[in-house]
């Protein structure tokens, strides 16, 4: 059997002298040799496109095609700020007026939800007394708002409703006192002092829809009951364990609002609890959109480093805090002095200058004392936090790639064979 199919595309190497390497204890290769043995492997792998190398390497050679404009250039423009006791207080100032000012712009209804006001497909429940024959069971309700017995008469699509005598009526858009009225004065030409009881055995016609991380997401009806936010979310069996509460979406027509909840369900901001209208649509997303990303020099211990993406818990996260999570900075590796958290610019028009103008933030933690303005530094889901490596670790990182090609070619030259 013979290895030669196998090496077709590769050019024969020759072994060197064993005398060139020496016995005995004797282990490694003089320097010059290795070094020049190493650099004509390599050039001969890389000129003759030898296939016995293990694993996969792409190569793209054609030049890359870049995508600019002269609005929007590839050159990063960052802006660099010392994180300082005045930066840190402007920044948490920052957040809280970015927290008040949402909370200002909360949508109001465009037209009045209450008192109910009838609609298509509502179903009513009408009583004359004296006249049984007046009220019928009708139709049958199986939606889980409906009344149990008599199911009622639905509105038609028209917004009309039938009863006897007095055949066919308009109630879409009455409240239900409204079209008691108009009831009575109709029947009182047929009987004398009719007294005419009205009520909803379904509400049917308005409805706001919830999706997202919540129990059971699904259409939640419009009732004589004023239906707010924290309302809908309850009748849906309640908010998930990994819902994100700090950006639910409330979309009513071509607008979109977002809604700090947390707020609303922790630090009682009821304002935050919005009266829906008919056609609304809450979305309530998950927390992995709510992440941070920390790189580079973390980790308490040899080859243990943590470095990779964090879900912000509830409430508010610090910069301290991420870190601690990831095992702190390594104290084997890390350059305490250059820990940095890279934000996108929240004033950035576009994505495109969002990412060609990220701010940077540089704290100098070579004093512990330097964690306390760390601990004051406030997080935002999608920072990214880098602990830049000593200089030392870099170069021994670099001198370290080649110990492994260099102690092979030690172990076949010393080799008898």
């Amino acid at each position: 059997m013979t290895l030669a199919p196998l090496l077709t595309d590769c050019p024969p190497i020759s072994r060197p002298s064993r005398s060139r390497f020496g016995m005995g204890l004797q282990t490694f290769a003089p320097p010059s040799f290795a070094l020049s043995f190493v650099l004509l492997f390599a050039l001969s792998l890389g000129l003759t496109g030898c296939s016995i190398l293990p694993g996969m390497n792409a190569s793209f050679d054609k030049p890359a095609k870049v995508t600019e404009s002269p609005e929007e250039p590839t050159d990063i423009d960052y802006t660099l700020f010392l994180v300082t006791p005045l930066l840190v207080k402007q920044l948490t100032e920052q957040a809280d007026a970015k927290a008040a000012e949402s909370a200002k712009n909360l949508p109001q209804p465009t037209v009045p939800s209450y008192p109910y006001r009838l609609g298509a497909q509502d179903t009513l429940r009408i009583f004359v007394w004296g006249h049984p024959d007046l009220t019928p069971v009708t139709s049958n309700v199986t939606t889980g708002t409906s009344a149990s017995t008599p199911a009622g008469r639905t509105i038609d699509s028209q917004g009309k409703i039938f009863f006897p005598l007095v055949g066919e009526m308009n109630a879409s858009g009455m409240t239900v006192n409204e079209f008691r009225t108009q009831l009575t004065k109709r029947l009182s030409k047929y009987i004398p002092d009719p007294q005419v009881e009205v009520d909803v055995a379904a509400f049917r016609n308005q409805k706001v829809f919830i999706a997202g991380a919540v129990a059971k997401p699904g259409v939640v009806p419009i009732t004589d009951q004023p239906l707010r936010v924290t309302d809908a979310i309850g009748n849906v069996g309640g908010a998930l364990e990994n819902a994100d509460l700090y950006d639910v979406v409330l979309t009513r027509g071509k607008e979109s609002y977002r809604l700090n909840l947390d707020r609303l369900y922790y630090s009682g901001d009821l304002d935050i609890n919005v009266l829906l209208t008919n056609g609304d649509v809450l979305s309530v997303p998950d927390r992995m959109t709510r992440k941070v990303f920390m790189l580079g020099e973390v980790g308490n211990s040899v080859g243990s480093n943590q470095a990779r993406s964090y879900v912000m818990r509830r409430g508010r996260m610090t910069l301290a805090e991420v870190i601690s999570d990831a095992g702190g900075v390594s104290p084997f590796s890390a350059a305490a002095n250059e820990i940095y958290v890279m934000r996108v610019d929240p004033n950035a028009t576009n994505p495109a200058e969002a990412a060609r103008k990220p701010l940077v933030y540089k704290l100098d933690a070579w004093q512990p004392e330097a964690l306390l303005m760390a601990e004051q530094f406030p997080i935002q889901p999608r920072d990214v936090i880098f602990v830049n490596p000593t200089g030392p670790t870099m170069i021994g990182r670099f001198i370290g790639q080649f110990f492994p090609v260099l102690t092979t070619v030690n172990t076949v030259g010393n080799s008898p064979f």
